[in-house]
């Protein structure tokens, strides 16, 4: 083998157990247990197990001290030799390799954090891939996974209520899926099966929480009963309207976030109730301080909300003017039917 200390090893150079026992000066028993306890990278080749050879210090016989703390990052699902080939992977645009992160000078935490967010199969294709080159796969991703729909278990049901519990009370921009996955109580790979991204998992829970209020309001007698029951009721414990308030502030696109979700609920229960009209019962008189309050409020937001409104109603061949103007007029007619003494 001659004296592996001087050898100048390539980045794809691996050793077998004999040769990284003699190097070490460590027995195959010790070898195993560190790499059981990923302090040491090594995996099955053929007929043996092997090991990448730029994990060692080569001048001082040991394992770089870098190495356990870049093994440490991946997560616990993701497979030694899936590791091992992505780690000498070109990153996107770079000549550079996760190796050559993790030994230069000043950019091992670039390499710590690549491997953090590491997924499995990235090693296809794009083995480390930039946020530009993940915006640039977005259409394609949301296209390709299907959502759980109200109603559904299993794994895939405790990830989006895990998801949505999250993302209510941090925001998504906090919340990462490793966190969903411990809440959840499954694994990092399986959501990353599911969803491929942080992005789908937002929209798949928003979809959840509106198909499911949607099914809440269908199932009224009526549009004014719909209103009565679900108006401020804790239909999902308030998480759509603080994650829809999140993603604004945190600059979602609404074609994003909503993704395929539209409202159908009050609308299906406004046609039926249009086709067929019925006066409600109400109070006979009202308070011009809520009604005044109500219009200021829904002034104050509207161009933030506009545009998440407009996904949400589904309705692209409206202009922003045309459906602004509707909504005053909406306002004047409230105003109109609330008068004393009408």
């Amino acid at each position: 083998m001659g004296n592996l200390g001087e050898l100048a090893a390539s980045a794809d150079d691996v050793w077998t157990t004999p040769e990284v026992a003699e190097f070490l000066g460590i027995s195959r028993q010790a070898i195993n247990k560190r790499v059981q306890s990923r302090k040491m990278l090594g995996y099955p080749g053929d007929g043996v197990t092997v090991f990448p050879v730029w994990q060692f210090d080569l001048e001082n016989h040991r394992v770089r001290r870098e190495v356990p703390e870049f093994l440490a990052a991946f997560d616990e699902g993701i497979e030694p030799h899936a590791i091992a080939q992505w780690s000498i992977t070109r990153i996107d645009d770079s000549e550079r390799t996760p190796v050559d992160l993790l030994l230069g000078r000043d950019s091992k935490k670039d390499a710590l954090r690549l491997a953090g967010d590491y997924v499995v199969g990235a090693v296809e294709g794009n083995p480390a891939p930039d946020a530009e080159s993940t915006a640039r796969r977005a259409d394609k991703e949301i296209a390709e996974w299907t959502p759980s729909r109200a109603g559904s278990t299993g794994p895939q049901h405790a990830i989006l209520l895990a998801a949505a519990d999250l993302f209510a009370r941090k925001g998504p921009a906090k919340v990462t899926l490793r966190e969903i996955a411990a809440a959840a109580d499954v694994s990092y790979g399986l959501i990353y099966r599911f969803y491929r991204t942080k992005e789908n998992l937002l929209v798949a829970v928003m979809e959840l929480l509106v198909t499911y209020g949607g099914e809440r309001l269908s199932g009224e007698e009526d549009a004014y009963a719909a209103i009565e029951n679900s108006f401020g009721a804790d239909i999902d414990a308030g998480q759509f309207g603080r994650m829809l308030t999140w993603s604004l502030f945190e600059g979602t696109r609404p074609d994003r976030l909503l993704g395929g979700v539209r409202s159908r609920g009050y609308r299906s229960q406004i046609d039926t109730l249009w086709d067929d009209p019925a006066e409600p019962r109400v109070r006979t008189e009202f308070d011009s301080r809520v009604l005044a309050s109500l219009i200021a409020l829904v002034g104050a937001v509207w161009d933030l909300y506009e545009p998440y409104l407009t996904v949400l109603g589904d309705y692209p061949d409206r202009s922003r003017e045309d459906v602004r103007q509707e909504v005053a007029d909406m306002l004047k007619v409230l105003i109109y039917a609330t008068r004393p003494n009408r």
